[in-house]
């Protein structure tokens, strides 16, 4: 957990200015609710440059990911689908971040179209045994570009996972319309801004009011919220996502701290009632010592020196294993790269160090005092004391092990059955046996050949040509005006979807009035979802068919309203959405199969991929599997708890086995007199579990709430969650005694069994 919390802590620290640099976002509050958006305007960036004072820098990142690249070298032309992803960049991004150039030049030349800067592993890989500089690479088959620098690979602390750097002028020469549109947001686009020394972002912030008041409509002004967010905080803020398409949310990481500490703070209390427990049994060796002159501080010295070398050894061994296990467990769970180099690591050396220290006194020093305690009389007659303080001190030891166990047993049931809502909650749409490809090449013609041969697979039962799914990672969202019946405007946010005339049967919408798109090579329908209604103060659908609105420029009637669906995960509210069919932008087939052909039809789209798309790799993904992966690191972490509850029991099950353990010592006379007098094995038994009982009910007491308030405030990030009922209290508690009496039990009948006369006859 330490290596997990100090690689997530050390993403994009390299980077000279970084407590200087901030990335621009914007909220926009709506009917109380705030939704955050880290996407800018391509056409913002220049005007904070020159409208906003302090700001020493503006750059803007423009994330395509992939492209087709195609390299000719010797005549002979090679395509490559590269994973390294591509970007459009300012010649003012090398200002403002670090990134070593290792050959070439980009200051003076980024300001140019069809410039283009590979890192080190794309150049070696495109132009072996020679440079890349000087040389040509192709876009998706159509646009040249200019290699004029080979930069380094990015860290793998990096957020900025980028391989081809294209001049952001290259794509205002192909779109310079989409550089002058205020109206639309793509989170793909990021500005970040460099301040000048001193200058607080507070300052910044102050001048976005005005700013927005400039370049915005009234009711856009009114919602919008325009800020600075630290780039110290971009790998953990939740808000704006990252390039790399991972955040690590600080609670997570404050988790993983928090269990940490407990599970060794548990192992601690758990050693401590294990020695204490056994202390009888070294009683005559202590009064031995002592009687032969050894002193209290002698006798302290050794039993911690013990505990040191017993910490040692386990420090080594869980050093080994944590060598072995780092890249075949954790790398592949979390999906980061975690070193683990104890030696060259200063701050590894000194966490090793301070653990191995802080364990040995705070395990070692209570049960040394202890045996260090005894009086040798009573020591060589086998008994360590003769009052009841330590027994006190060890039930506190396993009541503050079973709070930690219930504590951490609560939270895994309430993270796994928030897990269950997620695969169980009703999207709004069709999620199985619905496959989704991404087309390589999204002109006309392709897609009427796509379009010829998929209808004859057998197992099709629909299909559609689309720019996203439902359910998508990328969204993009804009101004929409709606006219309505009385002629006045009302403008809102919303999401848009491309799609065609086969997109609500094939993935499942429920239309609640009117009717769905008919095909068609323009834009001149609308459909809209139930929340755009809502946003609008509109009750009955069908009001809205017929009435008109304009999106894009695009003025049309709307002719359908769908069923509210979830176009994000269930962190966010549903928003509103329009849909139509704008063809250019269809960069999607999403197909609903039969689920007993799945084979046969990937195996015949995988054939027409190959005939169509000869140069690309063929890829799919189900829409089902896609949703999933984006509960990815809630699932993880409920497995993660699953695993360390696990772990937190057994070393409190130790725990409470060693106290159960010492109560026998202490009353073996008094189970033999008991005995003697006519206890049978049950009465006694209970006699131990009514104690056990207790402790875990007061541990309860505390844990319920505690776990309460920390789930609670974890659920509450979700706009759709489970309620934490009774039965998740009762799971609790329940799990707790079982666990609790499981345990005691073995013990409780041994010291129960016991023949009393081997336990009186030195009376």
């Amino acid at each position: 957990m330490f290596l997990i919390v100090k690689q997530e802590r050390s993403f994009n620290q390299y980077h000279e200015n970084l407590n200087s640099i901030y990335r621009v976002g914007h909220v926009d509050v709506e009917d109380g609710r705030e939704y955050p958006q880290g996407g800018v305007p391509l056409v913002m960036p220049a005007s904070i440059k020159d409208e906003i004072v302090g700001v020493k820098e503006v750059t803007l990142i423009s994330h395509e990911r992939y492209g087709l690249i195609s390299v000719n070298n010797g005549g002979q032309i090679k395509y490559y689908e590269e994973d390294p992803e591509l970007v459009y960049i300012e010649p003012s991004f090398f200002d403002v971040f670090d990134w070593e150039v290792l050959e070439g030049s980009v200051e003076s030349v980024f300001n140019q179209p069809n410039i283009v800067a590979l890192n080190k592993t794309l150049a070696d890989k495109y132009f072996p045994n020679q440079s890349a500089v000087g040389q040509t690479i192709k876009l998706n088959k159509e646009t040249d570009l200019k290699v004029v620098a080979v930069m380094e690979d990015a860290p793998k602390n990096s957020d900025f996972p980028f391989g081809i750097f294209i001049s952001l002028e290259t794509k205002k020469a192909k779109n310079p319309q989409e550089f002058n549109n205020w109206g639309s947001i793509s989170s793909d686009n990021v500005a970040f801004v460099l301040l000048e020394n001193n200058v607080e972002p507070a300052k910044i912030d102050a001048q976005f009011p005005d700013f927005v008041e400039k370049h915005w409509d009234k009711d856009t002004r009114e919602a919008r919220t325009f800020l600075l967010a630290p780039f110290t905080e971009y790998h953990f803020d939740e808000r704006f996502g990252t390039f790399s398409g991972r955040v690590a949310p600080k609670t997570i990481l404050y988790a993983y701290i928090i269990i940490g500490v407990l599970l060794i703070v548990t192992a601690c209390f758990n050693f401590i009632n294990m020695s204490t427990a056994m202390a009888v049994k070294r009683s005559k060796e202590v009064g031995m010592r002592k009687v032969l002159g050894s002193t209290r501080k002698q006798l302290i010295l050794r039993f911690i020196g013990e505990t040191f070398a017993i910490t040692l050894i386990a420090l080594l061994i869980s050093m080994a294993l944590t060598e072995r296990l780092l890249p075949m467990v954790i790398n592949d769970f979390i999906g980061i790269e975690v070193p683990f180099n104890p030696i060259a690591d200063l701050a590894l050396l000194g966490y090793l160090i301070a653990i191995l220290l802080a364990v040995s006194v705070l395990a070692g020093l209570y049960p040394a005092i202890v045996l260090s305690s005894a009086k040798p009389i009573y020591a060589l007659k086998g008994s360590m004391t003769k009052g009841k303080g330590n027994l006190f001190f060890r039930r506190s030891l396993v009541f503050t092990q079973f709070l930690i166990c219930q504590v951490l047993i609560f939270g895994t049931v309430v993270a796994v059955q928030q897990m269950n809502y997620f695969s169980s909650v009703d999207m709004g749409y069709d999620q199985e046996y619905i496959l989704n490809i991404n087309l390589a090449e999204s002109d006309k013609g392709t897609r009427d050949l796509w379009d010829s041969k998929v209808q004859n697979i057998p197992g099709v039962v629909s299909y559609s040509f689309n720019y996203k799914p439902p359910f998508s990672g990328s969204q993009s969202v804009t101004n929409a005006y709606y006219y309505g019946v009385d002629s006045a405007v009302n403008e809102l946010n919303t999401h848009v979807k491309m799609a065609d005339d086969q997109y609500q049967k094939t993935y499942g919408l429920d239309l609640v009035a009117g009717d769905w798109l008919t095909k068609s090579d323009t834009v001149n329908q609308f459909v809209v979802n139930e929340t755009f209604l809502k946003k609008l103060g509109i009750t009955d659908p069908n009001e809205v068919i017929g009435e008109r609105m304009m999106l894009w420029g695009f003025n049309a009637p709307i002719v359908g309203v769908v069923k509210d669906y979830h176009v994000t995960t269930l962190s966010q509210a549903i928003e509103p959405v329009a849909m139509f069919n704008l063809q250019e932008d269809f960069r999607t087939l999403g197909l609903r199969i039969n689920g007993q052909s799945t084979a046969n039809v990937i195996a015949e789209l995988e054939t027409i991929w190959h005939d169509i798309h000869e140069e690309y790799e063929f890829d799919y993904t189900f829409l089902d599997k896609e949703i999933a992966d984006f509960y990815e690191g809630e699932r993880k972490m409920s497995q993660m708890l699953t695993v360390f509850a696990f772990i937190a029991i057994f070393i409190g099950c130790l725990g409470l086995y060693g106290l159960v353990s010492f109560m026998a010592n202490q009353k073996a006379k008094e189970i033999g007199i008991r005995k003697v007098l006519g206890a049978t094995v049950a009465n006694i038994m209970s006699r131990f579990s009514l104690e056990f009982i207790v402790l875990v009910g007061l541990s309860f007491l505390l844990a319920a709430p505690l776990a309460y308030w920390g789930m609670n405030s974890w659920l509450g990030q979700y706009e759709y969650r489970i309620a934490i009922g009774p039965i998740i209290f009762l799971i609790s508690i329940g799990a707790s005694l079982l666990i609790a009496l499981s345990t005691t039990g073995y013990r409780s009948m041994r010291a129960a069994t016991a023949n009393p006369v081997n336990s009186l006859r030195d009376e």
